[in-house]
């Protein structure tokens, strides 16, 4: 395992609904990423902190959607157009993480593909729901998942924030 990944079934669930920030240089094929990143496709946050080729993270996700999100991620490096989807991919170690990921590929003074920026939600298993007691808790997650799906990322961070200070014990 790389140094600086997470991989026990606690650490799992910290990161669920946990937003991963990522900016990828088209141009020098490096994406950066934070800790969440790093977790979710196996990584060391040092890997990311130098940069890695796009195609070392997309190895991971599973077959059956690993077209249609290179697709999605083509489109949008060409029309500019946001990147939505959501995605199963299989850690190097062997369990399984959902996400929902988002961005959108920003154009230098030229007109070129220059900076990709977006998050990627670690999503529950469908297995697993998860139990809320706490109204407000059940609230901010209904828009943090609505937020999420419409691509603003601002308000999702902001939600995730209020999350973690309603169940610190979660992370």
């Amino acid at each position: 395992m790389a140094r600086g990944t997470i991989a026990s079934d606690e650490a799992d669930q910290d990161f669920i609904n946990a937003v991963g920030f990522y900016s990828w240089n088209v141009a020098e094929n490096r994406v950066y990423g934070d800790d969440v990143i790093a977790h979710v496709f196996g990584l060391s946050i040092e890997d990311l902190s130098i940069g890695m080729p796009i195609d070392v993270l997309v190895r991971y996700i599973d077959e059956g959607d690993k077209q249609r999100v290179a697709k999605a991620i083509h489109m949008a490096i060409v029309d500019g157009a946001a990147y939505n989807a959501e995605y199963s991919l299989t850690h190097p170690d062997g369990r399984k993480v959902s996400v929902r990921a988002n961005g959108r590929c920003l154009r230098d003074v030229d007109g070129l593909p220059s900076i990709y920026s977006g998050t990627v939600i670690v999503q529950p298993a469908l297995a697993e729901p998860i139990q809320i007691s706490d109204p407000l808790e059940s609230h901010c997650r209904a828009a943090l998942d609505l937020a999420s799906a419409r691509g603003h990322a601002l308000a999702a961070r902001y939600l995730s924030s209020a999350l973690n200070m309603l169940t610190p014990d979660l992370g």
